[in-house]
């Protein structure tokens, strides 16, 4: 949707040469500009072509449809989304598979072969092998080491190359799948599924790929192995084997089939929390003036404590299960070696470190790999359940569609097509499909042609409308249906009104004919032409416009709010401005129609962001054009102009159907159609309805409608004056004024390096220092019993290969010959068998021990640490300021409680324990090593400088593509936002809007894609460099120990040195590239952390709160009182002083833009330090109180009604304060005590399930309840029908009589009869008094605004004015009395 998109940069890799591929050389440059500067997003370039999103959609769309279309073959088969997968992606998946085949049956197996030769070179005695021969050996073990080193690396690239392929065709396939949702499927889906679903769910994906082909490898290099390990130890390795299986199958796969349960559960709860998250950011001005914050916490606090206990289990079996990997291969060599001594056998140092490098290979593949095969694939199969879940919900009903074909950039299309509409009784009749080009493009040539009509030709003469006994249902067997019984016609080129009471069922009748609700029982029938030429057509026949009741804006600039994807016809374009009084307003705004509306259009005030939507329907060239009450948001003087200009004017000779509230417009309709309860009461021109039933329209008080007494001239400057006004003041959604408009989508990025700071204030969440200190003693006690336990199994392998030798002269100067035997030695001084048996045994179960408890330790420090952290954040971010919310995108703040809080809870946890073991692990051998041979600390000081400095290299731009990959991941979760929030209208604009959303949602997966190929790459680069430095090390203990060989150096010690270097190859890497994605990670926490340092409202509290009683009468006075949104902005409010008598009732009054809606975000002090001046509420200073001693104490009824998804009783009562019996009371005070049967109904997502004037009703049942003496209706019966208006008037009039009452309304019938009206104008009082002297100035403003009413209409109000100052009068005198 917002289309200011990154100039692409082609993928380097796809011109480079194969070794530059091979030796990931092309990522030079990239590094290099890292080194010297910070990277931007310009910098990343596009993904190679076969990633891209587009195309992997396709394939898996394709395939997807296969399934669908097989399972409805086999009624009993459910179609398979793994299937789909494995056929869209099965040749690269299978040619990696072959590639890691060969390597690890033939090149890893090769390894210990080579190394048992080389060790058998320092055999005590041997005279078979010269010193050359052994330099020969060890050439082929390093060669072989390297070939293994880039096959690896290239290996891991591609796989993991290829889930991300997996997970952005799943993202598209979604997103696909949301764009066809129908109504009902897409209320029982929560915004928060899909958001996790495609932040986290799909995340496994990147895991899983690379360890899948292992699923089927490990098995066959297990019988490898065991026949290797046979030859050398025969039945002994049984047991070795036996207890490494063990390990693996029952224990790890059973704890592995426990995680993948709770990943299934922690899914769900986070689906949950994620939800609660995103209606908290939609509606958090509303949870500010309730003053909510502490039930909103606790509501989520409960949720996040469930799903931080699973992940805590969970992150404690991986915990276990890393821990095993360390310790497995050191318990399954012990219990081998010791069982083939028991059995009456020597030990040699070839035997030993070939055995202990083969148990190596076999704990990699057993103990590690297979492992996280099962992990991985029973959360993969956790996700996929979820995904084919949402992709079996319903959808809208299909047509089949045209084919298009591009030509010039325009499309047109040259086949026709048979389109299949359910009519009459379910009867299906077949015609040629009228399906029009993309909106406006192609030109009618103005002939009708009824037989065969070509797609694209625009039906000129008209759509006519026919329904017979209709019924539709939003719920499946829901009794009432929400239509029932619906019959009406409507006319070709006619205006027809839909009026009715709230929840009568007028937006219902709209998605019917949109396609949105499907009819369940009668006919539907559409026709073109006239007469004799009229013919039957399909919905999908004709093109649909539609302008939804609630404004829908995306995050783009205006003018692409307004054109929605289509060619700019400036001619048009200048026409449907100027008709919806746009012009002056792109005049005021800093870059005209090219100003960003922000999300939610928070740059835009209401009455702006209802003029915008509307042009976006009237842009639109169409036959049908249906109009959802576009005129309620605006003021009476604006709407007379819209319905003239747009409605009459511009949409003459097209067919309209307009719901609205505004009853002054009926009599200039062809048609009013009354709907009450979901059936059509009586239809007919306004004159045949007042002939049929005047009393109905009597009790509806229907406004006459005459012109203006201002003439035309006056009332264009009356509009420009209105428009002007309108854009001094973004303060509908209290949102920053128009200098900050182009700010609003930039997303803060930090630069250089995670401070130390970061580090410390996570690892201080998760425990004291006394804690830490514990662990890391623990940590250190682990790894030298790890070391001790190796260097044992050395100097028993060197006694027993001394033993073997007996008096050989060779090896005479390593024993003693004393002849004096002790229980520890024997009489050559050689350690006896049992003894080191028994030490062996005692270092090993230390070690076993030690391990698991340090894994635990991590886990515990990590669990806690995400908690508190989530914690701070939370409560920091329900004291921001409301322009905090405004400044930034609900996208961007859901992904930091989606993507980020994922990364912290699951990915840290296993990262940091998988760095402490392979640090403290490498940082082990290199000591024993050391031990062995000093002279190898030179290159182990010279390689630790190397891998310092590659290290701090890689990391300045890996840290950087990190923070730009999450920088451009907030976009995909804002447009997905967006989608949602406008699927009705997007789905009226026809395929072409569909589609043109499709490819911008792909677009930002590709600039994802580009960031995240660039992490995978870069971190393959880093890790081969890594490798290639350790083999060099490598090289140099093998060739060292061969040329500095005097003949008294032994094989148990080369042996171990030799298997150390063997495996610090992947263990070094491994390492230190685990340590820079910790790094990486560690971003999240960043930005988490960033959300605890954001400005706070309050104080909530003080130490002298007022009374409990107060207020108790609700006098105000305004002293001076000026507001600003921003320092350096001018001031919404002016120097406001007014003083309001407790119970008096004041309507608040002004133009688009004047500072109605400011006024009450001054009173509850929701805009922060702006505020100057003195606003005193019974004599005290609201600013002298916390914000949670003021909000409680003052009852309002919000503009937008919110209601959450939790039960009706939360959303009255969400402290549990108030009885049932007095919930039920104020329900039935608004007339809602029947349609619902319990207080624990489940309210819908943004309570979908309720009409917005039932919303309304509730948001005044809540004030009924809270029964305050200060009440704020800030345009509270906008959206709703004149009854709806009478029924909200009439109670609070009588429940609210002794309370103070603020009015901001549009239809100023409301508030004729307050005590003052308080008319402003720019941000300043204008006008202030009884209604009825304000009406005797003539060149007042208020005079003015009531003559725009009409002439009948003014009159009528200024007798009920009139009527209502001297019956207060009169009360006033009688008092005095």
């Amino acid at each position: 949707m917002n289309t200011n998109e990154r100039d692409g940069k082609k993928c380097p890799e796809e011109t480079s040469n194969i070794l530059s591929n091979l030796f990931f050389w092309w990522m030079v440059p990239i590094f290099r500009k890292g080194a010297k500067s910070n990277l931007q997003i310009t910098d990343l370039c596009d993904p190679p072509k076969s990633d891209e999103s587009e195309g992997l959609g396709d394939r898996l769309e394709r395939e997807w449809r296969k399934e669908l279309k097989r399972s409805s073959d086999k009624s009993e088969s459910k179609p398979s989304l793994f299937r789909a997968l494995c056929r869209a992606f099965w040749v690269p998946f299978v040619l990696q598979g072959a590639i890691i085949f060969c390597k690890e049956m033939m090149a890893c197996m090769m390894v210990p072969v080579l190394q048992g030769k080389v060790i058998s070179y320092f055999d005590p005695g041997q005279k078979l092998m010269d010193r050359q021969q052994a330099l020969i050996y060890a050439g082929l073990l390093v060669l072989l080491t390297l070939v293994n080193v880039l096959i690896d690396h290239n290996y891991y690239a591609r796989t993991f190359e290829l889930g991300m392929r997996f997970r952005v065709a799943c993202s598209a396939l979604i997103y696909r799948k949301v764009l066809r949702l129908n109504q009902s499927a897409f209320g029982r889906t929560a915004e928060g599924q899909i958001t996790n679903l495609i932040s986290n769910d799909l995340a496994r994906f990147d895991i899983v790929l690379p360890f899948l082909n292992f699923i089927w490898i490990v098995p066959m290099q297990v019988l490898l192995l065991g026949y290797m390990m046979w030859q050398l130890v025969g039945e002994a390795v049984l047991v070795g084997i036996g207890v490494m299986i063990m390990q693996t199958m029952p224990i790890q796969g059973y704890l592995s089939h426990i995680a993948g349960i709770l990943r299934a559960k922690i899914a769900v709860k986070t689906d949950e929390r994620v939800q609660l998250m995103s209606e908290l950011v939609s509606g958090i001005q509303v949870v500010k003036m309730y003053s909510w914050e502490k039930p909103f916490q606790t509501l989520v606090s409960k949720t996040r404590a469930l799903e931080i206990k699973l992940i805590r289990y969970t992150s404690y079996l991986n915990g276990i299960l890393m821990g095993i990997t360390v310790f497995a291969d050191r318990v399954t060599l012990f219990l081998t070696l010791v069982t083939f001594v028991l059995s009456g056998n020597t030990l040699n140092a070839k035997l030993t470190y070939t055995l202990a490098t083969l148990f190596n290979l076999l704990q990699l593949a057993c103990a590690f790999r297979f492992p996280i095969v099962l992990i991985t694939i029973g959360e993969t199969r956790v996700t996929l359940e979820r995904i084919t879940k949402f992709l079996l919900l319903d959808e809208v009903e299909p047509s089949k569609e045209s084919e298009f074909s591009a030509d010039n950039g325009r499309l047109t299309n040259e086949k026709y097509t048979i389109n299949e509409t359910r009519l009459q009784n379910g009867n299906r009749t077949e015609m040629e499909s009228l399906l029009t080009n993309r909106m406006g493009y192609v030109e009618s040539s103005g002939k009708l042609i009824i037989e065969k009509t070509k797609v694209g030709e625009q039906i000129e003469r008209g759509v006519e409308i026919e329904m017979v006994n209709v019924f539709a249902n939003w719920v499946h067997d829901q009794l009432p249906p929400t239509l029932h019984e619906v019959s009406l016609k409507i006319k070709r080129h006619s205006l027809s009104v839909l009026v009715g009471p709230v929840g009568s069922g007028k937006s219902s009748l709209l998605h019917l004919l949109l396609g949105e609700l499907s009819v369940r029982a009668g006919g539907l029938s559409l026709f073109s032409g006239e007469n004799s030429e009229k013919t039957k057509i399909g919905r999908r026949d004709i093109r649909i416009s539609y302008a939804s009741q609630n404004p829908w804006i995306f995050p783009a600039t205006i003018r692409e709010n307004i054109i929605f994807g289509q060619s700019y016809d400036k001619k048009r374009y200048q026409k449907v401005t100027e008709a919806c009084a746009l012009v002056r307003d792109f005049a005021q705004l800093p870059q005209g129609d090219l100003s960003q509306a922000g999300e939610r259009g928070v740059c835009l005030s209401g009455g702006q962001k209802a003029r915008v939507n509307l042009a976006r329907a009237l842009y639109r060239e169409a036959d049908l054009y249906l109009l959802d009450d576009p005129l309620s948001a605006v003021d009476s003087h604006v709407g007379n102009h819209l319905f003239k200009e747009c409605i009459r004017e511009f949409l003459k000779n097209k067919t309209r159907i307009l719901v609205t509230h505004q009853l002054q417009y009926l009599r200039q309709a062809d048609t009013v159609i009354v709907l009450n309860r979901g059936t059509v009461k009586c239809q007919g021109t306004y004159e045949e309805l007042a002939q049929m039933n005047p009393d109905f329209l009597a009790s509806k008080q229907l406004e006459e409608s005459d012109e203006p007494r201002v003439k035309n001239t006056d009332e264009e400057n009356m509009e420009d004056e209105e428009i002007t006004s309108s854009v001094n003041d973004q303060a509908t959604e209290l949102s920053e004024s128009k200098e900050n408009l182009e700010d609003v989508d930039e997303e803060e990025v930090v630069t250089g390096r995670i401070t130390s700071k970061v580090y410390k204030r996570y690892f201080l969440a998760g425990g004291n220092p006394c804690s830490l200190i514990f662990i890391t003693a623990t940590i250190i006690i682990a790894q030298v019993t790890a070391n001790t336990s190796d260097y044992w199994l050395t100097y028993w392998t060197n006694q027993d290969s001394l033993r073997s030798a007996g008096n050989n002269t060779s090896c005479s100067n390593h024993t003693r010959h004393d002849d004096q035997e002790t229980q520890w030695f024997d009489k050559y001084g050689l350690l006896r068998r049992n003894v080191a048996i028994y030490v062996y045994t005692a270092i090993i179960v230390t070690c076993v021990f030690f391990l698991l408890l340090r894994s635990i330790f991590c886990v515990r420090v990590c669990m806690n640490a995400s908690c508190n952290l989530h914690n701070y954040m939370f409560e920091n971010l329900l004291r921001a300021p409301m322009k905090f919310f405004n400044a930034n995108p609900s996208g961007r703040i859901l992904n930091r409680f989606s993507k980020d809080v994922g990364v912290m809870d699951e990915q840290i946890p296993r990262t940091l324990i998988d760095v402490v073991q392979t640090i403290t692990l490498t940082m082990g051998i290199f000591a024993m090593v050391a031990v062995i041979n000093p002279w190898t600390m030179i290159p182990v000081i010279i390689s630790g400088v190397i891998f310092y400095v590659i290290r701090i290299y890689y990391l300045r731009t890996a840290r950087d593509i990190k923070r730009l990959e999450g920088v451009v991941k907030s976009p995909v979760f804002t447009h997905i936002k967006s989608t949602l929030d406008g699927l009705t209208t997007i789905r009226s604009g026809g395929p072409m809007v569909g589609e043109m959303l499709r490819k911008e949602f792909d677009q930002l997966q590709n600039v994802h894609s580009g960031a995240w190929y660039l992490i995978i790459i870069a971190s393959s680069a880093f890790g081969l460099v890594l490798d290639l430095v350790s083999s060099s090390y490598m090289a140099f203990v093998c060739f060292a120990f061969i040329l500095i060989d005097n003949g008294n150096i032994l094989g148990g010690s080369v042996g171990l040195a030799i298997s150390q270097s063997l495996t610090l190859n992947g263990m070094v890497q491994w390492g230190i590239r685990r340590s820079t994605e910790l790094v990486s990670q560690m971003v999240s926490v960043e930005r988490l952390l960033q959300y605890t340092d954001i400005p706070k409202e309050g104080p909530f509290t003080t130490d002298k709160p007022p009374p409990t009683t107060w207020p108790s009468n609700g006098g105000l006075v305004f002293k001076g009182v000026s507001m600003k949104y921003a320092e350096d902005k001018p001031p919404v409010l002016r120097d406001l002083t007014v003083t309001i008598e407790p119970g008096w009732k004041i309507g608040i009054v002004g133009r688009t833009g004047a500072g109605k809606s400011s006024l009450v975000s001054a009173l509850f002090r929701l805009n922060g330090d702006g505020l100057d001046g003195e606003i005193l509420l019974d004599g005290i200073n609201t600013k002298s109180i916390g914000l949670h001693e003021l909000r409680p104490h003052i009852s309002v009824i919000p503009q937008e009604p919110i209601l959450f998804s939790a039960s009706l009783r939360y959303n009255l009562d969400p402290f549990n304060e108030y009885s049932d019996d007095e919930l039920w009371d104020s329900l039935r005070e608004v007339e809602l005590g029947d349609t619902v049967q319990s207080l624990d109904f489940k309210v819908a997502e943004g309570g979908s399930n309720f009409s917005v004037g039932q919303r309304q009703l509730i948001c005044l049942a809540r004030a009924i309840i809270r029964n305050k003496q200060l009440l704020i209706l800030d345009e509270a019966t906008a959206n709703i029908d004149r009854s709806t208006d009478e029924l909200i008037q009439n109670t609070i009039k009588r429940k609210f009589a002794h309370c103070t009452v603020l009015t901001i309304a549009h239809r100023l019938n409301t508030i004729m009869d307050s005590d003052r009206v308080l008319v402003m104008e720019e941000g300043c009082i204008v006008e202030f008094g009884p209604p009825h002297l304000l009406l005797k100035n003539q060149n007042g403003q208020f005079f003015q605004m009531l003559q725009q009413t009409g002439t009948a209409t003014a009159a009528k109000l200024s007798q009920t004015a009139e009527r209502s100052y001297f019956l207060n009068s009169k009360c006033k005198k009688v008092m005095e009395r």
